[in-house]
């Protein structure tokens, strides 16, 4: 049996809007037992009220727990998958890293008859390929001319822009041919990416024409295999 003592606290953390399945927490009582001693318990509006928004509130909190442990699982997954992705790849060959770069090219590179031998992308980590796959043909940095084309928004932003490609790049500003500047609806056309805008970069090889023949012949002989 319990005692009168420990009714009336029952009775008063119920009126000061805590819920049957919070008071029984509390005071080591099973649920069944708080409701009954609660179930002719007259309560004030402002009370009926105090205990709803608690409710609503334990049950936001409880709603924004389960989301954040499906979102956890969710990463955890994704990391999981990820790695199961670099294991089906494994050690990469010098050869593994010569075909990613004719893939790329196959995809990004200037292929019409008479064209120069050029690559032109948006994405930094896919330029710094590149270059490194055209240094396997001996060709170095200092050999390349680079092309800037940016939104008009951004062209009093030119250097910035430019600026983060010749620091990502190791390049020197020189090596750029002067920029084209395109009007564009994107919304990420907006001054205020400027962090994350970096236009489209174009890399040319100088006189470099007898070698794009040769990746071109690489890439006719890929497709015939097709």
């Amino acid at each position: 049996m319990h005692s009168i003592q420990i009714k009336n606290k029952v009775l008063k953390l119920r009126k000061s809007g805590k819920s049957i399945y919070e008071i029984g927490k509390v005071l080591g009582l099973k649920t069944a037992t708080v409701s009954t001693w609660c179930k002719n318990l007259l309560l004030t509006e402002e009370q009926r009220n105090k205990i709803h928004q608690n409710g609503r509130l334990k049950a936001r909190e409880g709603m924004l727990v389960y989301t954040e442990k499906l979102r956890q699982q969710r990463l955890q997954r994704i990391l999981l998958n990820k790695k199961a992705g670099a294991r089906i790849i494994g050690r990469m060959s010098v050869r593994d890293l010569l075909m990613i770069g004719f893939g790329l090219y196959w995809g990004e590179g200037y292929k019409y008859e008479n064209c120069e031998l050029g690559f032109t992308n948006s994405n930094l980590n896919m330029i710094k390929f590149y270059i490194k796959w055209l240094n396997q043909f001996n060709v170095s940095k200092e050999n390349l001319i680079f092309k800037l084309t940016i939104n008009e928004v951004f062209r009093k932003h030119e250097n910035i822009i430019k600026q983060t490609w010749i620091r990502a790049l190791g390049i020197n500003g020189s090596q750029f041919s002067a920029t084209t500047f395109i009007r564009t609806n994107l919304k990420k056309a907006d001054i205020s990416n400027l962090k994350t805008y970096s236009g489209i970069l174009r890399v040319k090889v100088r006189r470099g024409r007898e070698l794009r023949n040769k990746i071109i012949g690489a890439l006719e002989h890929i497709n015939s295999c097709s």
